[in-house]
């Protein structure tokens, strides 16, 4: 039998119809045994970085069966080691860095609807702020259309309260939708586009960390685990699985996960949940991995066993055959992409359809360069959509430059954030295009090649190419945006009841322009008058200045920016999330900023700030008027602190940055001189020095997931309680996501614990800020989240960092 896969077709036609990456021999062997076999297996998590590479490349490598991550989420509410993306452009970039990772372990990814709304410690929490039935569906719909055998997940369905609840919660929804996949009165609307699918058993992956130590796991009876070599050697590929999976679990940048290769046998455990339970070891025990038998299945024998690695080009006649049956069998796009592409890359033909603008808009005229290089040992005929039929000679390439008019495409946008996101779900209005993890819409070029009596079409989307010096050619995605876009120079303004002068940045992507530009908010407000500005060239940038003033105390509102060009109306801002290591994303939303006006006293003092893993607690507190100066660690002199009265370590600064462990002395002295020193949280695993204060401080991985969770003030009295600012409890209310984390556990009586809280249900905890003096100066920290309070412009959390800043000495 050949699977019918159904809504895979899109993404996987859009991974084929890219640039291919160059294979070789071998790897387009390894390939071809992944063609032969129709079996599935789920592997299930909560987040990206949660799946186990290992496993995923063992399926796809050594069993050569197709494997599946479906993660709940899309990591929106994690946290970013490599740049200051959160919310829902974190969620892009870690969407591109598994799609990076499953290119390394030949895996496919797909998702949920579920938004990542951030630590929960219970899936009783987690399925309150998921509607339950929305995810379950997402999760029932993601089996019907991938079809998988097996399911593994990657948590305990029995562990709730003992790890994040969106793990336990992936669990627990996974081993619902088990059942009710095959049942066809389970979400019924979901059969106008697939059938019912039953899997045929499920496990958990665990693993020496459910038992606490490897030491408990090394004692633990594994009499009822199934066991998975996942460190196999391949000789034809010339690397081992764990190395494989070591590269793919790299690939997730923005968590601090490169790693080195690892070599050598290493055993997975898999433990059984429900299903037909293997009376052996072998967890595919009973399943076909190939096809049963018929022409198909003689047809990929003889492909394979006359497969010739010096001469891969020899296959294209049984590679055609092979195409033939799958177009005929009316096998799934899966497939049939699958061998298009080994077609190509047997033959060694290319495409490539570029065009120097990474942006283009509506009715644009761009100039492309086509290139299909045929480095075959014979020639092929080729026709191409608007240049007709072409012969291209062996080892020789036609290559041919037209211009492209702009006139009938669509926005480029995520389609997941194209609406406001609705009870932590996003809103996906085409029921197919749910767990789909991106789903462009590029210019194509049609392009078709005549192999004697079968013809194939293949599509070539149109890239951005660069060229740099340093690093080569660069490949991106082409995007359609509006011919102008705006953008605040950040998302909320702070006001203490005097006028500000506000950024726009206006971008134009209309060569020769003229825009006025202006903006839009309430009447608690009053704006400057719109300007007019022009452009000459594409993709030129101008900033401008608008005066806004406060009119009513407390006002709170939004404010957005509007350009008017030849009577058409632009209001949206272009936000791109740009790293080497995936392709360039953008998202298009409503060009906004939050306006607040906020009875804020603010210190006069003067700051220093050393960056973590990237924050934007900088910015937040430029905004309002402070002067920060961020030092730089690699040319760190201990004079640099002398002209500041508060130095501010960024968000992890003792995970990320090694300079740390050399520089605390200096530090300190600084504290003892009368300085003020704020280290905001560090994860207490990984530190790269146990000395992170002048006097013992020992960190927990105590957090407050529930962001309205009562903070209790210990000491009312206290100055951070009081100056400038005079602080109550409700000052606490409003805040986003959580409190805080990685709460100080053990700390020097010298340190004052300011505040107490705790989650539903649990103890008390008091590491939350602590404040002690040394010497003259004052230490402080916090596990309180202000890097995200502050960007997103929460009052209480401003005015108790005002309060927190003017502990510092104030110079004369």
């Amino acid at each position: 039998m050949i699977k019918f896969f159904g809504g895979i077709c899109l993404f996987i036609s859009l991974l084929f119809s890219a640039q291919s990456i160059p294979q070789t021999s071998s790897e387009l062997y390894d390939d071809l045994l992944r063609l032969q076999n129709n079996t599935t297996v789920m592997y299930l998590a909560a987040h990206p970085d949660d799946e186990n590479t290992r496993i995923i490349s063992w399926l796809t490598h050594e069993k050569h069966v197709d494997a599946v991550y479906l993660s709940l989420t899309r990591g929106d509410g994690g946290q970013n080691l490599i740049g200051t993306e959160k919310g829902e452009l974190l969620g892009l970039l870690r969407t591109q860095e598994l799609l990076e990772a499953r290119k390394v372990d030949k895996g496919r990814q797909w998702f949920t609807r579920a938004l990542d709304f951030g630590y929960s410690k219970t899936a009783t929490e987690t399925l309150k702020f998921w509607d339950k039935q929305q995810i379950l569906a997402d999760v029932v719909w993601a089996i019907r259309k991938n079809k998988p055998e097996i399911i593994i997940t990657r948590f305990d369905p029995n562990s709730n309260g003992e790890t994040h609840g969106h793990h336990t919660s992936s669990a627990l929804l996974a081993m619902e939708a088990f059942d009710l996949a095959g049942d066809p009165k389970a979400f019924p609307d979901q059969l106008k586009y697939v059938k019912v699918w039953q899997p045929k058993r499920m496990f958990y992956n665990t693993s020496w960390w459910f038992f606490g130590s490897k030491e408990n796991f090394d004692k633990a009876n594994k009499s009822d685990l199934y066991s998975i070599n996942v460190g196999n050697y391949y000789p034809t590929l010339g690397i081992s699985n764990n190395e494989i999976s070591s590269k793919a679990r790299s690939k997730h940048a923005c968590q601090g996960f490169g790693m080195a290769l690892e070599r050598g046998s290493d055993l997975e455990y898999l433990k059984f949940l429900k299903g037909d339970k293997p009376k052996t070891n072998d967890i595919f025990e009973g399943i076909q991995l190939s096809s049963e038998g018929g022409t198909f299945k003689t047809q990929m024998d003889k492909t394979i066993s006359e497969f010739d690695y010096s001469n891969p080009q020899l296959s294209l006649n049984n590679l055609l055959q092979v195409y033939v049956l799958l177009k005929k069998n009316n096998a799934d796009d899966l497939k049939i992409q699958q061998v298009k592409d080994l077609i190509l890359q047997t033959q060694g033909i290319y495409f490539e359809w570029t065009t120097k603008n990474g942006f283009g808009t509506f009715n644009q005229e761009i100039s492309t360069n086509l290139e299909i290089t045929n480095r075959s040992n014979a020639t092929i005929n080729v026709s191409i959509s608007g240049s007709g039929n072409k012969e291209i000679l062996a080892n020789e390439s036609y290559k041919a430059t037209e211009k492209l008019k702009l006139d009938d495409v669509k926005l480029s946008n995520p389609y997941w954030l194209q609406e406001t996101p609705k009870n932590n779900f996003y809103v996906v209005n085409n029921p197919e295009d749910i767990g789909q993890p991106e789903i462009l819409n590029p210019i194509k070029k049609a392009v078709t090649i005549n192999f004697g009596p079968t013809k194939i079409d293949f599509n070539i989307p149109l890239k951005q190419k660069t060229v740099n010096p340093s690093i080569g050619e660069r490949y991106e995605p082409f995007y359609i945006v509006p011919a102008f876009v705006a953008n605040f120079d950040q998302e909320n303004f702070i006001f203490s009841n005097q006028p500000k002068q506000i950024t726009v940045e206006v971008e134009s992507f209309v060569v020769n322009s003229s825009a006025k530009v202006s903006l839009k908010t309430s009447k608690d407000w009053k704006v400057s008058e719109p300007q007019t500005i022009n452009f000459i060239e594409i993709g030129e940038k101008k900033k401008v200045l608008f005066t806004v003033e406060p009119i009513s105390k407390n006002a709170n509102s939004f404010i957005e920016a509007i350009v008017e060009s030849q009577g058409k109306i632009y209001d949206q801002s272009l936000n791109v999330v740009d790293y080497p290591h995936i392709d360039r994303q953008i998202w298009l939303r409503n060009a906004q900023a939050k306006i607040q006006n906020l009875d804020l006293k603010i210190p006069n003092v003067k700051i220093a700030y050393l960056k973590g893993s990237g924050d934007e607690i900088p910015s937040s507190l430029r905004a309002i008027g402070l002067h920060v100066d961020e030092l730089d660690l690699k040319n760190w002199n201990p004079s640099l602190l002398k002209n500041y009265d508060v130095l501010i370590l960024g968000i992890r600064i003792y995970n990320t940055q090694p300079e740390m462990a050399l520089i605390n002395k200096d530090l300190w002295k600084f504290v003892e001189n009368g300085g003020l020193v704020i280290n905001q949280y560090n994860v207490n695993r990984g530190l790269l020095t146990d000395e992170i204060a002048p006097f013992q401080l020992k960190l927990g991985s105590n957090r407050i997931s529930e962001e309205d969770a009562k903070l209790k003030f210990l000491f009312p009295n206290h100055p951070v309680f009081n100056v400038p600012n005079i602080m109550i409890e409700k000052d606490m209310d409003n805040w986003v996501q959580e409190r805080g984390l990685y709460f100080a556990d053990d700390y020097d009586q010298n340190l004052i614990p300011l505040l107490e809280g705790n989650d539903t249900g649990e103890s008390p905890q008091k590491g939350i800020l602590l404040a002690g003096k040394y010497g003259k100066g004052t230490y402080v920290y916090t596990g309180l989240s202000f890097f995200r309070e502050l960007p997103a412009g929460v009052p209480g959390a401003y005015k108790l960092f005002m309060n927190i800043l003017a502990l510092g000495k104030t110079k004369k």
